[in-house]
Parts: structure tokens; sequence; C-alpha cells
């Protein structure tokens, strides 16, 4: 059994970056599939095909379920950190609510560029998830997932 204690930590409420609204987002997918007969969960970023977020400028990153199972956590946050990052990292709004299922199926949010930090530096963050299993009953079946990909701010250099 762990005594360790898992902490997850909102983004800030309001982040204002200057950034036009109508910006293109950098747009990261996750993907819940079958592959060769297997459970498969992928995601990256489309610009890059990279399994991490790429922050070059300080904009808007979008994250975008992909799936009929995959939809953002009702109980908690979309979008977590492992540390207090809420001066990087903030303004979360949703988008493309399912009225049938109460669930929404994309999130976006402001990024601030770590401008003259380390290159490669990891920020770990957390997407939470609810997986959509039908009941015995006809009724949807929710269970809770955390995925854990990285935000690199200033990413590697390639």
């Amino acid at each position: 059994m762990s005594t360790l204690n898992y902490t997850q930590y909102g983004l800030a409420p309001l982040l204002d970056l200057g950034l036009d609204e109508a910006a293109e987002p950098l747009v990261f997918t996750v993907t819940l599939g079958v592959k060769d007969g297997q459970i498969v969960l992928d995601y990256a970023q489309k610009s890059s095909g990279k399994d991490y977020i790429a922050i070059t400028c300080n904009s808007f990153v979008e994250i975008v379920l992909e799936g009929d199972q995959l939809y953002f956590s009702k109980e908690f946050d979309a979008i977590t950190t492992k540390e207090t990052l809420s001066s990087y990292y903030g303004s979360v709004s949703y988008g493309a609510y399912d009225p049938k299922l109460d669930r929404y199926k994309t999130v976006r949010f402001a990024a601030r560029y770590n401008e003259g930090g380390k290159v490669g530096t990891i920020h770990r963050f957390n997407i939470n998830v609810d997986l959509l299993q039908p009941g015995t009953d006809g009724e949807p079946r929710w269970i809770g997932l955390t995925i854990d990909p990285d935000i690199k701010n200033p990413p590697p250099v390639d």
C-alpha cells in the first residue's frame, strides 16, 4: 500500500496573455481505439506528431478527445498539473458538449511560453477523462481515468 499523496493542481482561472481569441490553437488529440486486437490510447500534437505539447510561443492549446467512449471528467477539472503551474497555464474553456451524456469532448486553455527557460523543460499535466461503458441495464456507466502526457515549454531542439 502506497503512502504517497497524489495532488492535482488546477490551472489559473484567468490567464490573460493578450492572445486573439480567434488565433489558431495548438491541437493535441487523444484517441482510444483498437489496434491488432488490443485497446490502445494514442495522443499527439497534430502539427508535429510528438506525444507531448510543444509550447514555442504564447498560445492556446486545444485538447480533442476522439472516439465514442472518451469524454472529459465530470468530477474533476479536465486539465490539471502535478505542480503549481498557474503562472503558465490557465483560462480553461470547454467545448463540443454532448447534451445526451452531459459531457464535453474538447477543452482549450492559454499557455505562456517559458521564455528564458531551460530547453526541454517538462511540465507534467493530466487529462482527466471518463470512459463510457454500456451498463447491463442500458444506462451509461462511467470509469474515471487520468492520462499523463507532458508539456515541454520550451521544447527540445530537434
